[in-house]
């Protein structure tokens, strides 16, 4: 019964806009897990606008959102009571020390500098390793590492693979660090119903990739809109390639699983979100009919709400804007992409939107049957 289902709300929340990087966490690792242990979905914006705090939504019961709430707050603390953190007054970047071992500061300047200047130049911030000062020869020296939060998180997880190395292993031409910090990058677009596949249960598949392909992989922020996310490949070309193979091979896997057979080989990837899914496309997609007067509800203010459909059902919800001349003017046409599970779940959410329940909708079908809508007299679908 409707009764006794939980009250899902959305609440707007602000952040300070210096932290995002570490609530985000190394590959969305962070805010995965505060989504996960209290039940709450997370939307962070893209900016501040240049200001102190950015804005961010959180979806759930008001339970589940005052958990995420204590879970933020507690890393926002941690952050800023951390080590060697604090402001430089420089539009919220960070500043951030950490001791390096006596006897790998050479490893992690490199010959001439070389290591170091890479690293600076991959993670896009600012290292400074402190020589002088009243520490006696020999002991640990602190390198000051300054930029974006975010970025200045990844910099010290790159500086940490230097020093996990073996001393053996910098001194060999094609296991030198430097180059394979000099390596490129590769943008792979994976669909949203993959992500978690490619990430595994606590990360251990995005780590099984990273360490047999000898690359670091990291996904890039969420805009909880585009029916894909993007994972940011780092490392030497041929390895990157290798690590795309291994990608593509666990989407591949996943779309399978939901029924998609081998639609993926008709897809690429070339580097820079070259991507192409075939015509058209492994994902099913359907129209889903709604009162025009309730439009407004599933977009929400400044499209909000639509973006928490997407987040939270991992289709692409988005409104036609050239719908049929047959269409109903009193009605509005939404297009909704996706696996069948992702698209029920949607129209679902779109549902609660709108004050409607379907007690007796057929089941989905993989040929993206999704049953009659309560607005029209057919089936609300179709099948490209």
């Amino acid at each position: 019964p409707q009764d006794q289902e939980p009250l899902m709300i959305t609440e707007d929340y602000k952040v300070p806009d210096r932290m995002v990087g570490f609530i985000i966490g190394r590959g969305g690792e962070q805010i995965t897990r505060i989504q996960l242990e209290s039940g709450c979905k997370i939307q962070i914006a893209a900016d501040s606008g240049g200001l102190m705090e950015r804005p961010c939504s959180l979806t759930g019961t008001p339970e589940s959102i005052e958990q995420a709430k204590r879970l933020l707050v507690q890393i926002v603390d941690r952050c800023r009571n951390g080590p060697g953190f604090h402001s430089d007054g420089e539009g919220g970047a960070s500043v951030q020390e950490m001791l390096i071992p006596a006897s790998k500061v050479g490893l992690v300047i490199g010959r001439g500098g070389d290591t170091i200047k890479q690293l600076q130049e991959r993670a896009g911030v600012k290292m400074m390793m402190i020589q002088d000062g009243p520490m006696p020869t020999g002991a640990d020296k602190p390198l000051r590492i300054s930029g974006d939060p975010y970025k200045v998180q990844a910099a010290r997880e790159l500086v940490l693979e230097v020093i996990r190395e073996k001393d053996g292993d910098f001194r060999a031409g094609r296991n030198d660090f430097s180059a394979r910090l000099g390596g490129a990058n590769l943008d792979v677009p994976v669909p949203r119903f993959a992500v978690g596949i490619v990430i595994g249960r606590n990360g251990e598949m995005i780590k099984k990739i990273q360490n047999d392909a000898g690359v670091r992989i990291q996904f890039k922020a969420d805009d909880g809109i585009s029916p894909e996310r993007v994972a940011m490949v780092m490392g030497q070309p041929d390895r990157c390639q290798h690590a795309v193979h291994l990608i593509n091979e666990l989407i591949q896997t996943a779309q399978e699983r939901d029924g998609f057979g081998s639609a993926l080989r008709s897809g690429r990837v070339r580097g820079r979100s070259d991507w192409t899914m075939g015509s058209p496309g492994p994902l099913q997609e359907v129209t889903y009919t709604i009162p025009a007067d309730k439009c407004g509800l599933v977009i929400g203010k400044g499209g909000e709400t639509i973006k928490s459909i997407n987040q939270q059902s991992g289709a692409h919800v988005e409104l036609q804007r050239n719908p049929p001349p047959s269409t109903d003017p009193n009605t509005r046409v939404f297009t909704i992409r996706g696996t069948a599970q992702q698209m029920d779940l949607a129209r679902q959410l779109i549902d609660d939107k709108i004050g409607v329940r379907e007690t007796n909708a057929p089941p989905y079908s993989h040929n993206g049957g999704f049953g009659f809508s309560p607005f029209t007299q057919g089936p609300a679908t179709h099948q490209k």
